[in-house]
């Protein structure tokens, strides 16, 4: 970064102020270039892109390339986008992708505190857990591509949240194995931004797993992870899990019988004892039976009884 000079960081409060939060006593420069935040060029050591990142008074004047976070509230539950279903006008926030973390927080849980649609009917409030938000909107500042051209944009909905975070997944990195494979497209965005204490991220590629977990807890469907020409795309629908006993249902809707290990596979829930008492209450109801009561326990296969008399 020709543009930017070594003094422009050492004497930025956002830098000293991180020096007295580490606790470091390192010689300023030696410890941007041991951190690897400097680049040597012919006239010395110049500071890298993730050190104006995470230090620079106004990184999005001072990089050549979009790296400010768009927030949108839109009333509607439709997919096209379109100026009149603004709520406002798009809020952008720049500054350190640390403060934007904090300030994206705070306007996106301003707008759920009376954020309102209908369904069915009735009046429901939109809302999510704030870890779930916390550690979608982190993955999406750390790991976006900051070669490309363009903000993040968070898209508030009536049925929904959509982030859009800059460039495709890094590395080997699919939608399949997201929550199992790890790898980092801004290795020193993550290892700074951890090293603090109470650090936005934890570094240990759990991020979108506890966000998974955490809206499980409140009975929300897991994220939606989709990859376009040039972006991640990452969607938290305010939709309900289906309870076990549903998916019983639906599944026996299109087959001809089911079992507790089939259940288990395909709901994603290993508890054996929860999808026997699914089963249980679902009989007790008279919506299922055995189809051979004598059959070991372990050999259960499971029919619909409305479908059997309309057979009959």
């Amino acid at each position: 970064m020709d543009i930017v000079e070594l003094e422009d960081i050492i004497e930025s409060p956002h830098f000293l102020e991180y020096m007295e939060r580490v606790k470091s006593i390192q010689k300023p420069s030696t410890f941007l270039r041991k951190q690897r935040l400097l680049t040597k060029s012919e006239s010395g050591f110049k500071p890298n892109v993730s050190c104006v990142l995470l230090f620079d008074e106004e990184p999005q004047a001072t990089l050549d390339t979009r790296c400010a976070i768009k927030v949108y509230r839109l009333r509607t539950d439709g997919y096209e986008y379109k100026r009149e279903l603004l709520a406002f006008p798009p809020q952008t926030i720049n500054g350190t992708i640390e403060s934007q973390i904090y300030n994206v927080k705070s306007i996106v849980n301003n707008i759920l505190s009376d954020a309102t649609f209908i369904k069915d009917g009735k009046t429901e409030r939109l809302k999510y857990p704030p870890d779930a938000l916390h550690e979608i909107l982190v993955n999406a500042v750390i790991h976006r591509d900051y070669s490309i051209n363009d903000d993040i944009h968070v898209k508030i909905y009536d049925n929904r949240i959509e982030i859009l975070s800059p460039g495709k997944l890094p590395g080997y990195i699919t939608p399949n194995n997201i929550y199992k494979e790890r790898y980092s497209r801004n290795p020193n965005l993550v290892r700074m931004l951890h090293n603090l204490p109470n650090p936005v991220n934890h570094d240990i590629g759990e991020g979108l797993d506890t966000a998974r977990n955490e809206l499980n807890k409140v009975g929300l469907v897991e994220p939606l992870i989709e990859e376009t020409d040039n972006a991640v795309l990452i969607t938290i629908k305010h939709e309900r899990i289906a309870t076990l006993e549903q998916i019983i249902l639906d599944y026996l809707k299109q087959n001809p019988y089911v079992t507790n290990k089939k259940i288990r596979e395909i709901s994603g829930n290993g508890d054996i004892n929860k999808v026997k008492t699914a089963f249980q209450r679902l009989r007790k109801e008279g919506k299922i039976r055995l189809v051979d009561p004598n059959a070991r326990k372990f050999d259960y296969r499971y029919e619909l009884i409305s479908e059997i008399n309309d057979l009959n």
